[in-house]
Parts: structure tokens; sequence; C-alpha cells
């Protein structure tokens, strides 16, 4: 389960979560655990119930245990769920068993148009933008997307190599970042996180603000 609308992920992660304990599954979340993912999967059941496996970063698998899996899928009992926050890269859906069943959650074209246009120059035309996709998604949601693609723009400008995005994520925002200056993008940051604060506790209005942050800072 993966994908860059995570809002959209997450719910259908948590549909899976509430309906295996309706089940009385047991529920077992492999990133807390100690255990190896082999020991996790192979152990047999406290008491006797449905088990039901989460897995939240996919990165903890190796070849190794991708091989594992492969192998050993028709002899492991319960069901075994693998989300990530993000696209999945072709190469790493293809380690997975065959027969696998993968959900791809995209967001729409016109939300990442305007993530990608979020330079300077673009204020107005970026203000046009979010009314529009307003119509459709959740201020809230659009505000988080916002505030992670501009820390992402300032990561990459201050250390690439050490996001870990795949190389091609890199190069995109690289030229998006070039366009503008360090000092700008940390005062971004700053601003989008003083806005999370005031809204949080309803001293400000989301929709004004963000109207307020692409005019001035995107002109």
């Amino acid at each position: 389960m993966h994908g860059d609308d995570t809002q959209k992920s997450y719910t259908r992660l948590r549909k899976f979560i509430d309906v295996a304990k309706e089940r009385s599954w047991e529920v077992n979340y492999i990133d807390e655990s100690s255990q190896s993912f082999e020991e996790i999967l192979s152990a047999s059941s406290l008491f006797g119930n449905e088990r039901f496996f989460i897995l939240k970063d996919v990165k903890k698998l190796s070849k190794k245990e991708y091989l594992w899996l492969s192998k050993k899928e028709v002899d492991l009992s319960g069901n075994l769920i693998i989300y990530n926050e993000g696209p999945l890269n072709a190469a790493t859906l293809k380690s997975f068993p065959k027969g696998t069943k993968v959900e791809e959650y995209k967001l729409p074209v016109l939300l990442w148009n305007f993530l990608d246009n979020l330079v300077p120059g673009k204020g107005e035309y970026s203000v046009r933008s979010l009314h529009k996709i307003l119509e459709r998604q959740p201020v809230e949601f659009v505000f988080s997307l916002i505030s992670k693609h501009i820390r992402d723009l300032y990561w990459v400008k201050v250390d690439a190599t050490g996001t870990g995005f795949p190389f091609w994520k890199i190069n995109k925002l690289k030229s998006q970042a070039s366009k503008f200056d360090t000092p700008s993008l940390q005062k971004l940051i700053s601003v989008l996180s003083a806005i999370d604060i005031d809204v949080k506790t309803s001293k400000a209005d989301l929709i004004s603000e963000l109207d307020l942050v692409l005019l001035k800072h995107l002109e």
C-alpha cells in the first residue's frame, strides 16, 4: 500500500486495522518489535487467533527478506500489509512475491502541478491554483503537503545525499530549489510553522494565511 496521497492510503490502512480488531485478529506491528522480520512472521499465534501484520518502513526489508518471503509465503499464516508513506519504485514492487496485491494512491495532477510551481514569481498563480484544489481537498491536507514540499526543497538544497530520495526526485527538487536562496526557504519554513501553531490555537484562518504566504513569499 503506497502512493503520494498519504491521506487516502493511511485512511485505508486504519480501516484494515479496525476490521482486524473487530474480528479479534492478533495485530502485530513489525516496526515496533525487537524480533527479526522472519521470526515475527514464522512465530505461532499466542492465542490461536488469525494474525495480522503491519510493516510501515519498507526500507527495513533487505534482499534477504524479500527472497525469504517469496520462498515461504505459501507456508506462512496470517495477513501482511506493507505500508509506505509515498510511492514505491518499480524495482521495489517487483521484489515482492508474485500475486502480491498492490494498492497505489496518487495525488491529483492539479495538486502536483501546484506544488511544482511553488517558485518566486508565481504568487498569484499559486493562489488561484490553491483555491481550485480546495474545492476538492481539505485545506489542512493541502497545508501539510505544502509544508513537507518546502521542507524537502530546503533539505535537497543543503544536503541532497542525506535525504535518501531517489535520484530522479533529487534532481527534480534541486531544479525547483535553485529558484530560491537558502534564507528564503528557511524563512518560509519558519512562517509555515508559526501558521500551524496559530491555526491550532484558533488565532488564524488557515486559508487566509496560505493566501498571504503565497502572495508575499512567491511575489
